[in-house]
């Protein structure tokens, strides 16, 4: 039977680990206000890029619509900027954590994409592609934000004591995986405007199936029956945890994603009972984007904390000088 996983040392929470999880939280208040922005039709409220009305122009008229729009806008600069910092702190002070900096290069790439795909978006009038393309860039930004923070809060790993068992890491990534995937198709469906496809069928996917002929169509089922298999992927993964003797946060994440999961099945029913209601929606993206941090955390910390690793033991003088790393 496998042993519990051994706690990993934390480092003193220095700036840079702050800045790092205080960006990642802004990253999804990010998500949740596009969600926002999308529910409530505001897309195309601001017609021009990066100004609202023109280029340079970034106060814009005091219309609900108009401010959710550019409100998203500007939250988005302010996490551009926040993740620029963030790279050139790397750069300066983490040169020694290839981890770090890589980690926050990417980042930095990926949030400039993400700045490119969000004017495509406005430019060619929200086509589906471009919108699914810039939620998948979002979330890809959280998952290396989330990988920043978890390895400037613990200490480097210099070598292994013998080759790590990672059944539970590739059990973390399958599923985590799977529901990048669902995230897309769910954005998609939403991007086509399949969302009330079949609605007098909620089980449509289910339990059953029919001939299908429209894009429509297509994204609206698949999205359903990837939500059964995620719903089993993701009590496959508490199985795992479990088994494999996992501790602290390694046995608690699963669990989380799980609850999290099931919660979202039932926003899914309410979405199709509501007709896609404005807050139903938002909060059907917003918990979409919590799913994503709980396993996507989940596998940072199985490929990092798996068994076979040697943890190096970390020196009093060499905590004192990462924490002052601020």
């Amino acid at each position: 039977m496998a042993q519990p996983a051994s706690r990993s040392p934390r480092l003193p929470l220095n700036g840079f680990a702050r800045l790092a999880a205080v960006t990642t939280v802004l990253c999804l208040i990010l998500v949740a206000l596009g969600g926002a922005v999308r529910a409530f039709e505001a897309g195309l409220a601001c017609p021009t890029w990066p100004g609202c009305f023109t280029a340079g122009d970034f106060l814009p008229a005091r219309d609900f619509h108009v401010w959710l729009e550019h409100s998203h806008r500007l939250l988005a600069g302010a996490v551009g900027l926040l993740i620029a910092a963030q790279l050139g702190w790397a750069l300066l002070r983490y040169r020694d954590r290839p981890a770090i900096v890589w980690s926050a290069v990417l980042a930095a790439v990926a949030v400039i994409v993400q700045a490119g795909l969000g004017a495509l978006v406005v430019l060619h009038l929200l086509r589906a592609e471009l919108v699914t393309a810039h939620l998948g860039m979002a979330m890809t930004v959280v998952a290396c934000l989330l990988y920043i923070t978890v390895h400037a809060t613990l200490p480097p790993r210099h070598h292994r004591a013998a080759a790590p068992d990672l059944r539970l890491a590739r059990v973390c990534l399958a599923v985590a995986a799977l529901t990048f995937v669902q995230i897309l198709v769910g954005g998609h469906v939403t991007g086509v405007g399949a969302g009330l496809v079949f609605v007098d069928r909620p089980l449509l996917g289910v339990t059953a199936l029919t001939p299908m002929e429209t894009e429509s169509q297509w994204f609206n089922v698949g999205h359903r029956i990837l939500a059964g298999v995620l719903v089993l992927a993701v009590l496959w993964l508490v199985r795992e945890a479990r088994a494999a003797g996992a501790a602290g946060w390694l046995r608690r994440l699963p669990a989380i994603a799980a609850g999290l999961v099931l919660l979202q099945v039932v926003i899914g029913v309410v979405n199709l009972a509501t007709g896609t209601a404005s807050l139903v929606v938002i909060a059907h993206l917003t918990v979409a984007s919590w799913i994503w941090v709980a396993l996507a955390l989940q596998t940072i910390l199985a490929y990092r904390q798996a068994p076979g690793h040697e943890m190096p033991a970390a020196s009093p003088d060499a905590l004192v000088m990462a924490g002052s790393r601020s």
